[in-house]
């Protein structure tokens, strides 16, 4: 059976190394070193020991993440016991369960039976750096807390920490850029961090400072013996605006905000949602930054009415939609394919149906609170997934012309009522269309009215400019503007383009 002996090397210093000089490894002269100092290197050479670098290795697979660079690093190992029988594998500090290296191959040799696993520790490094985190040179606040991760497995980081971030384990220069890529999704660029290492005489030198935009441009990184301390944000986060609303909802708290029920609410819901709709054809990122924050408040509001009736919590509502969308994309995380987005919607149905029950609910059921033109669209599709469709375009362009004439029809007769259905019958089939042609209705139509109000515009400043009202031109004149406002905006005039924003 061949034996893998992970040591813990310390803080790498002198004292270190005596691990090393015991009688169970007389026999062993291969080591695998993943970080390691200059004097460890050393060491070893004079002893007559074979040296394998691991780090080197996972340098030259750059393009994979860090976790998978340590997991083909861990592949390599049971190969490299079939040829020695036995080798040494040093790491810095304390080999912590943490660890993703660690995880690797813990998870290969229970899996095989060509190698075992004995692990001897050695002086944990985590305590010292803390404790230098509160020292004078740093002053960290440790109140909110303290996050331990190590470097391989910063992609399991998925939101800002509430408090301090100590990432170790960091084995050279080369893990600084992934670690900067995934850090900058939560922390700007000139977020300031600090890099600590331990020297070789094993106590820690001074903390570096810089900022995080920055860290990757360093060349030189002590091996294994590194730290990189991130400190929490300034800025708020989902928890503190949980609070927040707690706050205001308390008997201390805002009487507006204390009044409010889920339907008093509604309105605003609605509002806000429109808000993130209009910044979005605005194309404006910063106003729907602004605007989808006014729309998380509200699911926010909801979710604190529902706490305090122990209904559920926001949490619960994160949770509850994670888990829906990792159930209905088994295609994405799990062994299923699916090549178009027709098969990704069929297979989305048949698991929404699965989890709801069949015959549970009517199958063209929709909220009545839709716009009348959004419900059309949903409906014809829930029909359409049923096999109640037209089997092409043709069909449904056909029923146009058809709804018209029958509208016409009705309108002859003078039957009021019989217009209003015939009218509604017309509004179907074209909403039918959108939905052959991939075409949103509602959003089609808005457009169309803003482009209406948009032209508009162009007549009512030529209006205004002449200093008379409109029952002074006739119908053709006003019309005349239209078709300039139609021309000025296909030649794309800054004029007229100008009179958006007026």
């Amino acid at each position: 059976m061949c034996e893998l002996y992970i040591v813990g090397m310390g803080r790498g210093d002198r004292p270190s190394l005596q691990v090393l000089e015991q009688e169970r490894f007389s026999a062993v002269r291969h080591c695998l070193l993943y970080g390691a100092t200059k004097m460890l290197k050393d060491y070893l050479r004079e002893r007559g020991w074979e040296i394998s670098n691991l780090e080197e290795f996972q340098a030259q697979k750059a393009n994979k993440s860090l976790w998978e660079q340590e997991k083909e690093v861990a592949g390599i190992i049971p190969e490299f016991l079939k040829e020695t029988g036995s080798a040494l594998l040093l790491l810095p500090g304390r080999p912590w369960p943490g660890m993703s290296l660690l995880k690797h191959i813990r998870s290969m040799a229970l899996s095989s039976a060509g190698f075992q696993v004995e692990i001897m520790a050695g002086e944990d490094l985590w305590g010292p750096v803390m404790d230098c985190l509160a020292g004078k040179e740093i002053q960290a606040d440790l109140s909110r807390g303290t996050i331990l991760l190590d470097a391989a497995s910063l992609e399991m980081l998925r939101q800002p920490s509430p408090g301090e971030l100590l990432i170790g384990h960091i084995w050279g220069g080369f893990m600084l850029a992934p670690l900067v890529k995934r850090l900058l999704r939560f922390f700007p660029a000139e977020h300031k961090v600090h890099l600590l290492f331990f020297q070789e005489e094993g106590c820690l030198g001074k903390p570096y400072q810089c900022a995080l935009g920055s860290l990757e441009s360093i060349e030189k990184v002590p091996h294994g013996w590194c730290f990189l301390r991130v400190p929490p944000s300034r800025g708020y986060l989902l928890g503190d605006m949980l609070h927040m609303m707690e706050e205001l909802r308390s008997p201390g708290g805002c009487p507006w905000d204390r009044q409010q029920d889920h339907f008093s609410l509604r309105p605003y819901l609605l509002e806000e949602t429109y808000e993130v709709l209009s910044a979005i054809n605005e194309g404006n990122p910063q106003e729907l930054c602004e605007e989808l924050g006014d729309l998380l408040l509200q699911i926010v509001f909801h979710s604190q009415l529902a706490v305090e009736r122990n209904d559920f919590s926001l949490w619960q509502v994160i949770d509850g939609i994670t888990a829906k969308i990792y159930r209905r994309h088994p295609h994405v995380f799990q062994q299923e394919s699916a090549g178009t987005p027709g098969e990704v919607s069929r297979r989305w149905q048949e698991i929404k149906s699965k989890e709801k029950g069949k015959g549970s609910r009517p199958h063209l059921e929709v909220p009545d609170e839709f716009p009348a033109l959004m419900k059309a669209q949903k409906i014809q599709k829930k029909a359409a997934d049923l096999g109640f469709d037209w089997p092409e375009i043709e069909g449904a362009l056909q029923k146009v012309p058809e709804e018209l004439e029958e509208l016409h029809a009705a309108f002859l007769s003078g039957n009021r009522g019989k217009v209003e259905e015939e009218l509604g019958d017309l509004f179907f089939s074209l909403v039918n269309v959108a939905r052959f042609l991939g075409v949103d209705s509602e959003s089609a139509l808005e457009n169309t009215v803003e482009k209406f109000r948009r032209r508009f515009r162009y007549i009512e400043k030529q209006v205004q400019g002449s200093g008379k009202d409109y029952a002074a031109f006739t119908l053709d004149e006003l019309d005349r503007w239209w078709k300039e406002a139609k021309e000025c905006e296909k030649e794309g005039k800054g004029s007229f383009q100008d009179e958006k924003d007026s």
